[in-house]
């Protein structure tokens, strides 16, 4: 061989060499799963989190970027609607999701080969909140689900001068009346109830309405009740499972042990074998539970206590 050929024939070998190392880095970067340079603990990151839980997870969700500053988590708000399809069509890659996903949910993801993953975070419930005035001691969930789809109308003898029953309900949060459906009309398609824009504004309509009834979250209802002017105007009440069973006042203890009837589960719903969605789902699921319990959720794992024994 020629020094000339020889010089070419190297400067060949390099350059497929380099067009090697770009198609393999192309790759890699391109197919699904896969983040290049990212870690566990590191790399950018956005969360979907509904409307109605950003109050709540807020707070939660930047202190695991202080904990690990190489990772950026940040908050992507919207309705359940909106992030959903951003995850179905890979433009985010995790959210935070109020009970299982539906029937159809769950198809449109596998039908889009969108690999996926639930982890359980925390705890919360759907309430029943009426009037202050309104001498109601406690309902089935049987006869909340009669007052939401149209089957009872009137508050009947044991709440005198109330008259006819107004349900109230946030129409903008699809979602909680997803779960309510799931959890007490499963055979219903539909709630029949006046529309609020607002968790606020359900607060709002059944503390001047006598006849009133809204259901809203015990999350949420935290900061409905932290409302001096709200608070003395509005009562929660307990829930049966069935008629003529034990009532039980919604508290952050019956939800997690599972004895109130309307309770669920919060997940953190990420992209499969994605290095920083599922350390972040890790640390949510782990050392995130105190920082949840401080929020208004109830956390999906008991928190340990650590007892030192003299």
């Amino acid at each position: 061989m020629t020094r000339g050929k020889g010089v070419i024939y190297a400067l060949g070998m390099v350059l497929l060499s380099v067009a090697v190392v770009f198609v393999v880095r192309l790759m890699l970067s391109s197919s699904p799963g896969k983040v290049v340079g990212e870690t566990a603990k590191s790399g950018d990151l956005r969360v979907g989190v509904e409307d109605a839980l950003v109050s709540v997870m807020g707070d939660v969700v930047p202190v695991f970027s202080r904990q690990y500053p190489d990772a950026a988590i940040a908050l992507e708000t919207g309705s359940f609607e909106e992030l959903f399809n951003s995850m179905n069509d890979r433009s985010l890659r995790a959210m935070l999701v109020r009970g299982e996903l539906m029937n159809r949910e769950a198809a449109l993801l596998d039908s889009n080969d969108v690999a996926y993953r639930l982890e359980p975070v925390a705890r919360d419930a759907i309430v029943c909140i009426v009037n202050a005035a309104n001498p109601l001691p406690s309902l089935s969930v049987e006869e909340l689900a009669d007052i939401y789809t149209a089957k009872r109308s009137e508050w009947g003898s044991n709440v005198p001068e109330s008259g006819a029953i107004r349900p109230y309900l946030n129409s903008n949060d699809s979602r909680l009346q997803l779960r309510f459906l799931a959890l007490a009309a499963p055979a219903e398609e539909h709630l029949t109830a006046w529309h609020a824009g607002s968790d606020r504004e359900v607060a709002e309509f059944v503390s001047v309405e006598k006849g009133a009834v809204g259901i809203v979250t015990l999350s949420g209802l935290k900061g409905l009740m932290a409302s001096e002017e709200l608070s003395s105007l509005l009562r929660v009440v307990p829930l049966m499972l069935r008629k003529g069973g034990v009532p039980v006042k919604p508290s952050r203890h019956s939800v997690y042990q599972g004895s109130y009837p309307l309770g669920y589960i919060v997940y953190f719903m990420y992209r499969k074998q994605e290095a920083l969605p599922a350390g972040f789902g890790a640390w949510l699921g782990k050392e995130g539970q105190k920082y949840i319990e401080q929020s208004g959720l109830t956390p999906y794992r008991q928190k340990v206590r650590v007892i030192n024994l003299k």
